[in-house]
């Protein structure tokens, strides 16, 4: 199989990073890549993160589709990655999936990312030998595909759990889903939380200092970061992770991104082309097939093996 990312931009100035010979057709595409054998590309959409929630949601979708029928006709793709806010303006993978033009399969890439994040919690807890049991949580985005998922996997771990979303209705299904002590809330109520995980469509830094307890811990997911290196700065006892970094001992293209590293979900695209995965993963995240990307990321050695804070190894104080 060969496979496509289709990201976008986090800012306007992002786009200056990328060789001009990189951009077609509204699109910032990567040369070929080969990854053990299994070759495609890495793109985006030159749309920003804002431009993506405050365009038209009919116009972003078709810029989605052309770009994925373009990389399906011109490259050969039959496999694409949905990356940040495309996913969440495509019900997750869904709508691509309904779009006859488009002929092959789609993955939102938020299984491993899912399973990374959560993977991250458990790790910074140990290194400061800390229980989740004594923890209270708060998940920002409790209701969205990633939320939803890590809420599944770490709300029965914690003592209690705040789960925090935009619009109470969201709320419905999760709350059949999932065991333990918890509350849901339409507020940002973070301060009192020892480990925030922050899985928004916010295409800002969303947390502040105000929002966050002495000594929290940030499980950052989002891109468009959740926390900014400002409020880092000014908050050393904070501790933030990224919640998406996995090592990937391969050499890319991507500019920005720290060497031997890489994104979750585009690591699980590639890893579904190496196992030749014909089928969709959008939508709702099967736990099953999170625990089959943590598989295939051991088979690979694209694992979680140290924490990051903006793509550098984090310092745990004694």
């Amino acid at each position: 199989m060969k496979f496509a990312s289709i990201a976008h931009l986090r800012e306007e100035e992002e786009l200056q990073q990328f060789p001009k010979s990189w951009i077609r057709n509204n699109l910032a595409i990567s040369p070929e890549l080969n990854i053990h054998g299994t070759k495609g590309y890495i793109s985006g959409l030159t749309l920003t993160a804002r431009q993506m929630l405050d365009l038209p949601r009919d116009m972003v979708r078709k810029r989605i589709l052309e770009a994925a029928v373009f990389l399906q006709n011109e490259l050969g793709v039959d496999l694409i990655q949905l990356g940040a806010f495309t996913t969440s303006v495509t019900d997750g993978g869904v709508w691509v999936t309904q779009q006859k033009e488009y002929r092959g399969f789609v993955n939102h890439g938020d299984s491993y990312t899912a399973a990374v994040a959560c993977r991250a919690t458990h790790k910074i807890l140990d290194q400061l030998h800390k229980k989740p049991s004594d923890q209270t949580l708060a998940i920002v985005g409790a209701y969205g595909v990633i939320g939803e998922a890590m809420s599944k996997v770490l709300v029965p771990q914690f003592r209690h759990s705040i789960l925090i979303g935009r619009r109470r209705e969201k709320f419905a299904e999760l709350v059949k889903s999932i065991t333990g002590d918890f509350e849901i809330t339409t507020d940002l109520k973070t301060v009192d939380a020892d480990v925030i995980v922050t899985a928004t469509s916010h295409p800002t830094s969303l947390l502040q200092s105000e929002h966050l307890k002495n000594h929290a811990i940030v499980i950052d997911v989002s891109q468009p970061v959740n926390l900014s290196p400002e409020v880092c700065r000014d908050r050393p006892d904070v501790y933030r992770i990224d919640g998406g970094l996995v090592d990937f001992p391969v050499k890319t293209v991507i500019p920005g991104m720290p060497a031997g590293k890489n994104f979750a979900c585009i690591v699980e695209v590639i890893m579904q082309a190496l196992e030749n995965d014909r089928r969709h993963h959008v939508g709702s995240i099967d736990l099953a097939h999170l625990r089959t990307t943590e598989q295939w990321a051991e088979k690979y050695g694209f694992m979680l093996n140290e924490l990051t804070n903006f793509g550098k190894p984090l310092r745990v104080r004694a």
